[in-house]
């Protein structure tokens, strides 16, 4: 009776008056960069004080925090369009002008920086050399297929992205041209990937968390009732506890109940800035914020210290990515808004 009531409730109504922008979202996804900021410059600096001690160590979640707003953010975008066959195409293209940009110029950035670092007297690494074939493996999110290692460590969540970009445009064909019966049995296969043993293709693992976003997509497009999205959320975090985390399955909910149900948010308006640079303060808070802790850490600094070189590295970081959004990722991101699916 529950898998029948189930089923009669996953709708397939078209929900035209769905906002475009939801504030929720950019409120949470600059959260979760300020996190991931947080994570990086404190480990093995100053995740030992008191009062940050229970935050810090789990502050890397952020990431998982992006996966649910991207299995969100794009089925809600498209469930219920006229996307079909002819403009997956166009939808990868508007994809890499979306994110390629900003990740090349973070790349050339990056090597930028390390060559300047070489140049520094005191400096104890090893001398600048671009390895040209790790170089190549970057352009196509490939580094993980040939265990190399990134440039900068979080590009490999770009490449789960990029993955799940590739897969969930053709999910969504299938969802725009399918009854329920095969919606419901091509997400619970999209989920059911989480439990494939894998090393090198990491995306598998992701599936369960982006399904956690793609749900809420459903719901928030009236193709999906409240009691079967909750029942849903309640399915799924389950399967997120046994193939992840505790702590990932309360963020998750955190994050995919804050999309459905969070409208007003003027009060925390100010974090919405945070959400707009959250790709470039991704991009770029370890090879510039991550200089400066790297700094400190060769100073005798006090704990009080400490916390100040990480509020520098983050203010840093927060300006550099600013610029970075101004001058790089919102005009491709315009560009890519104009572009057609055709």
């Amino acid at each position: 009776m529950l898998y029948k009531n189930f089923i009669k409730r996953f709708t397939l109504k078209t929900y035209a008056d769905a906002p475009k922008y939801l504030p929720s979202v950019s409120v949470i996804r600059g959260v979760a960069a300020l996190a991931v900021c947080l994570f990086h410059f404190t480990k093995g600096f100053i995740a030992k004080i008191s009062g940050v001690s229970f935050f810090i160590p789990y502050s890397w979640i952020g990431v998982e925090v992006f996966f649910v707003i991207s299995g969100f953010v794009i089925p809600y975008a498209l469930i219920g369009s006229y996307f079909k066959s002819q403009h997956y195409k166009g939808y990868l293209f508007k994809r890499l002008i979306r994110i390629e940009p900003a990740y090349l110029v973070s790349i050339v950035l990056v090597l930028f920086l390390n060559y300047l670092s070489a140049l520094v007297p005191f400096y104890q690494g090893e001398p600048f050399e671009i390895d040209w074939s790790n170089l190549a493996l970057h352009l196509g999110y490939l580094v993980n297929f040939f265990d190399q290692t990134w440039l900068n460590p979080v590009y490999w969540t770009l490449a789960i992205e990029f993955q799940f970009y590739i897969l969930i445009g053709l999910l969504i064909l299938i969802w725009n041209n399918s009854n329920k019966y095969m919606i419901l049995f091509t997400v619970l296969g999209f989920l059911a990937l989480s439990f494939i043993p894998q090393d090198t293709v990491r995306f598998f693992k992701q599936t369960d968390i982006f399904t956690m976003g793609v749900v809420c997509a459903f719901y928030k497009r009236g193709r999906l009732d409240l009691i079967p999205f909750l029942f849903s959320t309640i399915v799924i975090g389950i399967i997120i506890y046994i193939n992840h985390h505790t702590v990932i399955v309360v963020l998750s909910y955190i994050a995919v109940y804050g999309i459905a149900f969070l409208h007003n948010l003027k009060q925390v308006g100010f974090l919405v800035f945070f959400g707009n640079i959250s790709y470039s303060l991704y991009l770029l808070h370890i090879p510039i914020g991550g200089r400066v802790i790297n700094l400190s850490k060769r100073l005798p600094l006090n704990d009080f210290g400490k916390m100040m070189a990480v509020a520098l590295a983050v203010v840093i970081s927060i300006v550099s990515a600013y610029i970075f959004y101004k001058v790089v990722e919102q005009p491709t991101h315009r560009f890519s808004k104009r572009f057609k699916l055709k």
